[in-house]
C-alpha cells in the first residue's frame, strides 16, 4: 500500500480509525474503561456476561495491535472500496469476529488461562485483511514502499511470528495471540467456501488460494499434508461444502491465461474466439502466382520498362548489323569479281 493512498478513505473507515484511537487513548489514561469492555473467557463473572463479549473489539491497551488495526482498516477500505458492498463486508467482519473470540475464549479455558487473561482488539480483524489482500493478488505489495515491500501472501505468517514472540515477551496477550490466529482461520473460511459470487455459487476455489499458500515455502508441503487431511473428513463427514470443479477442453493453440478470478466466463470465452479468428486470418493460404493480379501502376511501370529494353536491343542489333555489313564489303567484292584486278 502507497502512502499516497492514505489519503483517499471512506467516511467510515475515517471513522472508525478516529473511535477507536479515542477508545485507545481512553484505555491508557483511565484504565477501569478497560475493564469495562474487555472480555476475561475464564473469568466466570465476566464470561456470563453478553456486553463484554459484545465490546471487546472497542478497547486495547495494546500498542502494537491498535496501530496494526488501523493501518488494517485503511489497506481494507482500498482492496474493497470498488468490489466489496457495505452489507457484504460487514457480515465478513461480523463472521470472523464472532468466530474469533468463539474458538479463542475455548481454547484458553482448555489450556487453563489465568482469570486476568483479557481478549481485547482487533487481532482478528488484522489477520482477515491479509487474507482478503492474497484473494485479490498474492503477488501484490501488502505493505510497502517503492519496489520493495511485504508481499500480500506471506502477509499472516509475519504477523503469527510477531505476535508468538510478543507474547512470549509479555508486550501482547496470548488473547491476542489466539484471536489473530483465529482470524485469519475463519477469514480464509469464508472466503474460500462461503462468499457468495455472481460468476459462480459460493467461495473462492483456486489452487493459488489455498491454505498453504499463505506459508513460506519450505512450510508449504508440511501445511498442505494436515490441511487437505482436516479438509477430507470435513467432506466424507458432510461439515463442509464441496469444491465444484469445472474442466474445459481447449487446444494449447487458442489457450489464454488471464487473471483468475476477475473476468468471467463470457470474456474468456469471447477472448478465445477472437483469438480463434486472428489465427485464421493470419494463417489463410496465399493465391497461387499464376492467379494473382498485379496493379495497374505496377503494370504500366513494367510495360514501360520492357518496351524501353526492347527498343534499346533493337538498336544494338541494328548497329551491330551496319558495322558487320561495313567491314565485310571489300573481302566480298574481292571474292564475288576476282577479274577486276587482273
Amino acid at each position: 500500500m502507497k502512502p499516497s493512498a492514505l489519503c483517499h478513505v471512506s467516511n467510515w473507515t475515517a471513522g472508525s480509525c478516529i473511535c477507536l484511537t479515542l477508545s485507545y487513548l481512553i484505555c491508557l489514561l483511565h484504565r477501569p474503561w478497560f475493564h469495562t469492555f474487555a472480555f476475561y473467557p475464564t473469568d466466570a463473572h465476566s464470561a456470563w456476561h453478553t456486553a463484554p463479549f459484545l465490546t471487546f473489539w472497542i478497547v486495547t491497551d495494546e500498542h502494537v495491535t491498535h496501530w496494526l488495526t488501523i493501518l488494517a482498516l485503511l489497506i481494507l477500505d482500498k482492496l474493497i472500496r470498488d468490489s466489496w458492498s457495505k452489507r457484504e463486508t460487514m457480515v465478513f467482519i461480523l463472521f470472523d469476529s464472532i468466530c474469533s473470540v468463539l474458538c479463542s475464549s475455548f481454547m484458553l479455558v482448555i489450556f487453563g488461562a489465568s482469570p486476568s487473561t483479557a481478549i481485547s482488539g482487533n487481532a482478528a480483524l488484522i489477520s482477515a485483511v491479509t487474507v482478503v489482500s492474497t484473494q485479490f493478488d498474492s503477488e501484490r505489495f501488502l505493505v510497502g514502499y517503492g519496489s520493495s515491500g511485504l508481499k500480500s501472501r506471506y502477509g499472516f505468517f509475519t504477523g503469527f511470528l510477531l505476535y508468538f514472540f510478543l507474547a512470549l515477551v509479555s508486550f501482547v496477550s496470548w488473547g491476542s495471540f489466539l484471536l489473530y490466529s483465529n482470524g485469519f482461520v475463519f477469514a480464509w473460511i469464508y472466503i474460500r467456501f462461503l462468499q457468495h459470487h455472481s460468476q459462480r455459487k459460493y467461495g473462492d476455489h483456486r489452487a493459488c488460494f489455498a491454505f498453504s499458500k499463505f506459508f513460506p515455502g519450505p512450510l508449504e508441503r508440511w501445511v498442505a499434508l494436515p490441511s487437505n487431511l482436516i479438509y477430507m473428513v470435513l467432506l466424507r463427514t458432510k461439515l463442509c461444502p464441496g469444491i465444484e470443479r469445472h474442466s474445459e477442453i481447449v487446444s494449447t493453440a487458442s489457450f489464454a491465461v488471464g487473471l483468475p478470478g476477475l473476468t468471467s466466463d463470457e470474456d474468456r470465452h469471447r477472448r478465445l474466439a477472437l483469438k480463434a479468428l486472428n489465427e485464421r486470418l493470419f494463417n489463410k493460404p496465399q493465391p497461387e502466382e499464376g492467379i494473382e493480379w498485379p496493379s495497374l501502376e505496377e503494370q504500366d511501370e513494367k510495360t514501360a520498362t520492357n518496351a524501353t529494353k526492347v527498343e534499346v536491343q533493337s538498336l544494338i542489333v541494328d548497329l551491330t548489323a551496319i558495322a558487320s555489313s561495313s567491314e565485310s564489303s571489300p573481302t566480298d567484292l574481292h571474292s564475288k569479281n576476282p577479274s577486276h584486278l587482273t
